[in-house]
């Protein structure tokens, strides 16, 4: 397969433009082309008023090898893409199904890919459905009423499901895994372009349906979803390893194999684990506050108009990055075009923020969370949970 990098088109292009800026860069005729799929696709705004996106394409053709070497281009090279492949399955057989603690997109996409390969995987999530859990968030925003088990932060589809199913990550893709998630996405339901956008956007208003159709494919491969199933107690022995959990106080389940796919928010759990002897450690993070702007502002620094879809373009992102003169990096994150700023909290008399835009991120305003990082000698006390103490210091005093 062709990799070609850096294909220059403007931002209302057709797919024929496309396919005969490829087959010209390459030297053969478009008719060559038997397929493709777009990898990469960003906007440089960098000259304005001339704006255009930068697309990278998988291409096959006939006499690959030969049509590269001809190129003599940089940006042509030819690739055998990264598929993601689930790991060996070990020898020994389970005496119970696995277990996975959370529903977020960690739990998700564990129970999914367990169920696909015949684990039959049992997900335990302490929050509601999806759309019960929204009836509870609107409750929370419109009448301040907190459910402290369903909430932005918790039930299925994890913190994600409001804060608008942003998709990038600044890792590496070297296994294939990100795409994959990716695909699966789109499979669920989800636009094809998030496959190749640079900043991929699902979308808080369709993320509802998404995730409860990622939910049903998991329990038709055989796998169980409990929803209003907080994990109390972990069972285990030093000698033996893990003997189950139990489920609301009272329910005992037996398992050898649990996964933690907790959150950020649940540290209720981190202090169960805690007491449990559960080796655990602090780590630096990252904290701040919500900055907004008038969503036309942005889209005038950005793209040199008031109105984006004049270029056939969505609401304008950006990414700032600073340096303090204490030698600390202050950056932006989870920038939210044509957005809001919602309540995110999961505890009572704390406050959380977060910023969310729905699929058409067409809010007059847009928000970002301004954020530095915190390091272990800023949280006053030492042990495992010293940074968790140090966040409710800061909600208990933001509200």
């Amino acid at each position: 397969m062709i990799y070609i990098q850096q294909i220059k088109l403007p931002t209302d292009y057709s797919e024929s433009q496309l396919l005969k800026k490829a087959a010209g860069l390459l030297g053969i005729s478009q008719n060559d082309i038997t397929s493709y799929e777009i990898v990469r696709r960003s906007v440089d705004a960098r000259k304005k008023p001339e704006i255009f996106y930068v697309i990278s394409l998988y291409i096959s053709c006939r006499n690959e090898a030969q049509v590269v070497k001809r190129s003599r281009r940089k940006d042509v090279t030819y690739i055998q893409p990264k598929s993601y492949t689930f790991p060996a399955s070990g020898s020994k057989p389970l005496a119970h199904r696995p277990v996975v603690v959370g529903s977020g997109p960690a739990g998700l996409f564990c129970a999914y890919e367990l169920a696909k390969h015949g684990y039959e995987p049992l997900v335990l999530e302490r929050g509601e459905d999806a759309v019960r859990r929204i009836k509870s968030v609107q409750r929370f925003w419109e009448g301040g009423t907190l459910n402290p088990e369903s909430n932005v932060q918790f039930g299925e589809g994890g913190a994600g499901t409001f804060s608008d199913g942003k998709l990038n990550t600044l890792n590496k893709d070297p296994s294939g895994r990100n795409r994959e998630v990716l695909k699966t996405f789109v499979q669920m339901g989800a636009k094809e372009s998030i496959l190749y956008d640079q900043k991929p956007h699902v979308g808080t208003d369709r993320l509802i349906g998404i995730v409860g159709r990622l939910r049903d494919e998991i329990i038709r491969m055989g796998g169980e979803v409990r929803f209003d199933s907080k994990v109390t107690n972990l069972l285990f022995e030093p000698a033996k390893g893990m003997n189950g959990i139990i489920v609301n106080d009272t329910e005992r389940i037996d398992a050898e194999v649990v996964v933690l796919a907790l959150g950020h928010s649940a540290r209720d759990t981190f202090e169960m684990l805690a007491e449990s002897g559960i080796s655990m450690e602090a780590k630096d993070f990252a904290m701040g506050y919500r900055i907004i702007h008038p969503q036309e502002m942005i889209n005038v620094s950005q793209y040199g108009v008031t109105d984006p879809s004049v270029l056939s373009l969505e609401a304008a992102p950006y990414k700032l990055t600073a340096q303090t003169s204490f030698g600390r990096g202050v950056y932006s994150f989870c920038m939210c075009p044509g957005g809001y700023v919602v309540n995110a909290s999961s505890e009572e008399k704390r406050l959380v923020i977060n910023g969310m835009s729905y699929s058409g991120r067409d809010a007059k305003t847009a928000n970002s969370a301004i954020i530095i990082t915190v390091r272990r000698e800023d949280f006053g006390e030492s042990g495992a949970l010293a940074g968790v103490h140090f966040q409710q210091k800061i909600e208990e005093a933001a509200y």
